[in-house]
């Protein structure tokens, strides 16, 4: 299907300043993914403005972490990212790693890309299935969710937490898998990638969801990049940007992958770079699986331990405690589900960071929702909304 041009309407203009229709959307509303209020100004149905008003979630995250340890910090930094907290616990420790001087061996770097991979996939999943609900198919959610409980069973199995994990910690990983954690992978590996291509006979096939997607909520590249769009909602405008590949850590420059380009820039096609996104992360996930498979667990394997100091870390059982981090700067950020998501720490020596500060791929997006719902209709508001997934943990901290 040929798209030539996006479906924005122009905004009347009004000589006569005739009053306009104000909704306020929120902060309590079915559609909105925590809360958050959207002042909403219209003509009609044409929506002419949109105003997030936030702080309905605000703790003081950043704040809270200055007054405590690198653990403490990294189980609250993962409550802001909480669909994918593992990005959180790597942000935290690498931050850790790189101030203290920490070697990670080869093999704990392949099990956490491995975790990332498998937390992008999951927070994917939760954002097709709420997605689906903003365009009224309701079925997309149960899919989703049925699908994503065996990746959640996953995590259990390696941390014994089915959302906040702290499984990756500094110097590594907590613990090595247990015995039945690969084949237990290598079942969801396969089931998704099944289901990946019945979501998409059911959603890309309809013409009800191309229609509501199709040409809506466009985002031009240049204004994507000069307002700090990144992840999905910067590559779904056409730019061929991945901090995996292009800026890489861990050990994501010797796996081999595709980076998903949209060309519109719309619903459509942030929609599509996803699903693309998660055929990809089941591919590096393989690829991780084959590596870590040839690397010896113990300390003097080629691919060292899955902790640098031991089964115990050397701290006493916690891979934190004792760790006493130099005075420097760190800024450490990782391909999130999101977009780039950053973390910058100030340490004045100790145990936890003097200041400590996240960079949030939501905040930026929300940003966004004004340019992009102007012209459009009310019913798009919460599709548009829904297609750039929003998180409120991260604008909210």
């Amino acid at each position: 299907m040929t798209r030539i041009s996006d479906r924005r309407l122009e905004l009347r203009h009004d000589p006569l300043l005739t009053e306009k229709v104000v909704y306020s959307v929120g902060p309590q509303h079915p559609s909105l993914p925590a809360p958050v209020r959207l002042v909403v100004q219209a003509d009609g149905e044409l929506i002419e403005r949109v105003t997030p008003e936030i702080g309905y979630l605000h703790r003081g995250v950043e704040q809270l972490c200055a007054r405590r340890s690198y653990a403490q910090c990294a189980a609250l930094l993962s409550r802001c990212e909480w669909l994918a907290g593992a990005n959180a616990d790597y942000l935290v420790s690498a931050a850790v790693e790189q101030l203290a001087g920490i070697e990670v061996s080869v093999r704990a770097q392949w099990l956490r890309m491995l975790v990332l991979e498998l937390s992008r996939i999951l927070s994917h999943l939760f954002w097709w299935g709420q997605l689906g609900l903003e365009a009224g198919q309701i079925t997309a959610v149960f899919w989703a969710l049925r699908e994503r409980e065996p990746g959640l069973d996953l995590l259990e199995l390696l941390s014994g937490h089915r959302w906040h994990h702290g499984w990756i910690v500094p110097g590594g990983v907590r613990r090595e898998p247990p015995a039945e954690f690969y084949g237990g992978l290598a079942r969801f590996s396969g089931r998704l990638r099944e289901a990946l291509e019945h979501f998409e006979e059911f959603f890309s096939d309809n013409a009800i969801w191309v229609n509501r997607s199709e040409l809506i909520g466009t985002l031009n590249s240049d204004y994507a990049q000069a307002h700090g769009a990144s992840g999905p909602v910067l590559r779904a405008s056409g730019v061929d940007h991945d901090l995996r590949r292009d800026a890489p850590y861990l050990q994501y420059d010797r796996v081999s992958f595709s980076v998903p380009v949209g060309e519109y820039g719309d619903v459509l096609d942030r929609y599509q770079v996803r699903m693309e996104e998660m055929r990809q992360s089941l591919s590096i996930i393989a690829q991780c699986v084959e590596a870590i498979a040839h690397l010896a667990p113990t300390t003097g394997g080629a691919g060292g331990p899955a902790r640098s100091a031991g089964e115990d870390g050397g701290h006493g059982g916690s891979p934190h405690q004792g760790i006493e981090v130099p005075a420097g700067e760190a800024y450490i950020a990782v391909e999130g589900p999101r977009g780039e998501l950053g973390l910058s720490v100030v340490s004045e020596g100790g145990p936890g960071p003097a200041r400590l500060h996240l960079r949030s791929p939501s905040l930026y997006h929300l940003h966004l929702l004004d340019e992009l719902c102007r012209g459009y209709l009310l019913a798009d508001l919460f599709v548009i909304l829904g297609s750039l997934d929003i998180m409120i943990g991260e604008v909210d901290r």
